[in-house]
């Protein structure tokens, strides 16, 4: 099979076509042949070498949609010809995190696929059971794909961690990504003002189809007073942080009291300096968030078929081309997601 390989971390040229031998599924496990896989950030961070559990050569890419091509033995539940999606990680579902539903903390089964499993940026790839959602007969491959990890992460982000009521105000940094756009689309639905944070004026009119109130460009990241300003000086309720470390200081310069801070991303792997005063005087929440479940999964899907979320997939690209994806996504062309499509077979 052809499969996008990394033999080194690095630039975005380390990521090369090979011809590889076709997986086999082992028990609990099946054979997908992957229709299409998106390009998140995360694969960036760790094509880079920012993430110690994966080791090279290896398969990147933890949003695969594909067909199931075989089913390994002891396999349960799952037949030829089934539409799967993956989660980004696994977890073991007996736990008592897991029990708790609170599965993306799971410690007894936390691979990742892309990092200690092969991902998506391949013609098969092998997946346990345990991480794959069922996708509706109607959803296209390239929607379904990003669907996990793009809108069940906003879910993940915005009703399971920050739990937004209507009439909040919800500000989101890098709003103009995939996980972005899901999550000003979502805020709306469940009825709250959106504050949108992008560096370039190209991306504003997306946001603003997506449903932003506002959208704030800056360039230099500098939106703390802006986005006070444009709340009348009370700052936000909630606030998305999908940039990380760039970004952190100029969150909770936004901050109302009581507000809430989920932090879902970190772009550049920084740390940041945090003032305890702030934090105590305005009685600010902290949050982190990380990973879908399968039933945050279930309902990204059923939002998706229902018409409530527009998935933002910005373009179907080569398979061949992992390489200038990586490259556009790291200097922010990309508005949405891009999505691989491996060569038919």
């Amino acid at each position: 099979m052809e499969a996008v390989v990394l033999r080194q971390f690095g630039s975005a040229e380390n990521l090369r076509l090979e011809t590889v031998p076709v997986p086999r599924p082992g028990k609990g496990e099946v054979l997908l042949k992957v229709h299409a896989c998106g390009v998140c950030y995360h694969d960036v961070i760790n094509r880079r070498g920012n993430l110690p559990r994966t080791h090279v050569p290896a398969i990147l890419g933890h949003e695969a949609a594909g067909e199931v091509v075989e089913v390994g033995p002891d396999t349960v539940g799952w037949k030829v010809g089934d539409r799967a999606a993956t989660l980004q990680r696994m977890s073991c579902g007996e736990c008592a995190l897991c029990l708790s539903g609170r599965n993306s903390l799971c410690k007894t089964d936390n691979r990742f696929f892309g990092e200690e499993l092969q991902g998506g940026y391949a013609q098969f790839m092998v997946a346990p059971v345990r991480g794959l959602g069922r996708v509706p007969s109607d959803l296209p491959w390239a929607v379904a794909a990003t669907v996990c990890c793009t809108l069940g992460t906003a879910v993940h982000t915005l009703r399971t961690r920050a739990k937004v009521k209507p009439g909040e105000t919800v500000l989101i940094t890098g709003a103009s990504g995939g996980v972005g756009l899901a999550a000003v689309q979502l805020a709306k639905v469940d009825g709250a003002r959106v504050i949108a944070i992008t560096s370039g004026e190209a991306k504003v009119a997306a946001l603003k189809e997506a449903g932003a109130d506002e959208v704030i460009v800056s360039r230099g990241l500098d939106f703390g007073s802006e986005a006070r300003k444009r709340t009348q000086g009370q700052g936000v309720d909630v606030a998305v942080e999908i940039v990380g470390s760039a970004t952190f200081d100029q969150t909770l310069k936004a901050m109302a009291p009581g507000g809430r801070v989920v932090v879902v991303g970190n772009l550049e792997s920084g740390v940041v300096n945090l003032n305890p005063g702030l934090v105590i005087v305005k009685e600010l929440e902290i949050l982190g968030a990380y990973a879908t479940t399968r039933e945050e999964l279930d309902e990204s899907l059923r939002l998706t078929a229902k018409g409530l979320i527009r998935p933002f997939v910005s373009e179907e690209v080569a398979l061949a081309e992992a390489g200038r994806a990586h490259f556009r996504l790291e200097n922010r062309e990309v508005a949405g997601r891009l999505v691989l499509v491996p060569p038919a077979t």
